[in-house]
């Protein structure tokens, strides 16, 4: 009976440590596990091999995903509102394609550049010929993002709601009319957004030359780009996380695999396959500024 009590006593302790250790081991798999917070289910189904990518920032995420399994503990797809109200609760979130802006690195942390697109312009319908330009401006001149869009009080802008566009153009859409902004929400938005402009429900978007280029090039539409005064040439996209303690851990697992496309030069081959033929060319100048 004595030898009885001794072996359930000694297997009890062994059960102990047993529980004691798988509950050591999923929480170190788990340990800087963040939730992948994204605006379109296309993007999931990129990174779980359903669908090719359609963009650099889909083609990037996928070649790093697997080695982010552990890191990871869920995606989401949500809308930019209900993004930016988790972002800001003390869970461990993150978001992609986001840029950096002043505001921006006061509250969140960045990872390395996961993509890259050509400066922002303004496109609206129509040609040059019709162009109303504001009075005592040169033609060849770019001009801040306000004066363009409030010289034709009659058109409308239409933004992404709860999205940025940088310093400079974030600073200029304060400035324009109210009456002639179009505030657009939804979920998977873009391809809504563009359809929105293409239908001619609003006469000026911004966005990336890369995105409207095969509808300049159609001839179904008429579409002319401006350049907006004080944007840069190039545009970086980056993970964005809150300072949750985990994602710190996340971040730096993220930036490894980032640099391992850097230099294996997978990241310039995908970038000069996405960006316009006369942007890639300028490549070479602005990718040694990511490891910086």
């Amino acid at each position: 009976m004595i030898g009885t009590n001794i072996i359930r006593l000694a297997m009890s302790h062994v059960m102990k440590k047993l529980t004691s250790l798988v509950i050591f081991v999923v929480a170190s798999m788990c340990s800087h596990a963040t939730t992948l917070l994204l605006d379109t289910q296309d993007t999931i189904d990129v990174l779980h091999s359903v669908s090719p990518p359609k963009n650099m920032t889909e083609e990037v995420l996928q070649l790093v995903f697997p080695k982010l399994k552990n890191v990871i503990s869920s995606t989401q797809v949500l809308s930019h509102k209900r993004i930016e109200n988790l972002l800001d609760s003390d869970k461990p979130f993150c978001t992609t394609n986001r840029l950096k802006t002043t505001q921006r690195l006061e509250k969140y942390l960045f990872s390395a550049a996961t993509d890259i697109y050509s400066g922002l312009r303004l496109y609206r319908h129509g040609s040059t010929e019709n162009l109303t330009q504001p009075k005592n401006e040169s033609k060849n001149q770019s001009l801040p993002l306000s004066t363009l869009v409030n010289s034709e009080s009659k058109n409308i802008l239409a933004v992404l709601a709860n999205h940025s566009y940088g310093d400079a153009i974030d600073r200029e859409i304060v400035k324009i009319n109210k009456n002639q902004l179009y505030i657009f929400e939804t979920i998977n938005p873009y391809e809504q957004f563009i359809n929105l402009f293409l239908s001619g429900k609003v006469q000026f978007i911004i966005t990336y030359p890369e995105v409207m280029q095969p509808f300049i090039e159609s001839d179904e539409y008429h579409i002319i780009g401006l350049e907006i005064a004080g944007e840069s040439q190039f545009k970086f996209g980056y993970v964005m996380c809150n300072k949750h303690e985990e994602n710190h851990g996340f971040i730096s697992e993220l930036n490894t695999a980032l640099f391992s496309l850097y230099d294996s030069g997978k990241f310039a081959q995908i970038a000069s396959k996405h960006l316009l033929p006369s942007q890639a060319e300028k490549l070479n100048a602005v990718l040694p500024s990511l490891v910086e």
